[in-house]
């Protein structure tokens, strides 16, 4: 049993290796907006951890050879790793059931939206300000106290 599980681990990591080689595109037309949005987001990672190891490596004191290209390698690693990931036929097809799950939420009105949020508003400053007049209490009654 322990050798199946082994053996289906393996496969797994095999089968992401192969996936990022491909060229070939897992259902293009399905999924599109949402898969889209995600690239993006992983990309925008990739950028900022990019940017924050160029500071690292400038900091250092490296030379901008190593500053610009090492960050530059990382982001185009990431986007086709990101793209290839996009095209993994499990990611893929969640990310395809999403979007189909996103068509069928019926969204609120404009109005209902609206009200809504001024509620939510309202809830918050009135908790803030009940939460502000508990801190002030206590701080005078434990300053009387001499414990504060």
């Amino acid at each position: 049993m322990l050798q199946v599980a082994s053996n289906r681990k393996n496969y797994g990591v095999n089968a992401l290796f192969q996936e990022l080689f491909r060229t070939t595109l897992y259902k293009r037309n399905q999924g599109r907006v949402v898969r889209q949005a995600t690239f993006a987001a992983i990309v925008v990672i990739v950028v900022f951890a990019a940017w924050r190891l160029g500071l690292t490596l400038g900091a250092w004191g490296l030379s901008l050879e190593w500053q610009f290209g090492l960050p530059a390698l990382l982001i185009a690693a990431g986007a086709w790793i990101a793209f290839r990931l996009m095209n993994v036929p499990e990611v893929a097809d969640f990310l395809i059931s999403v979007e189909a799950e996103m068509r069928k939420v019926s969204w609120p009105k404009r109005t209902e939206l609206i009200r809504g949020c001024v509620v939510v508003l309202v809830v918050i400053f009135s908790l803030a300000l009940i939460l502000t007049f508990y801190d002030l209490f206590w701080r005078s009654f434990f300053g009387w106290l001499n414990i504060y």
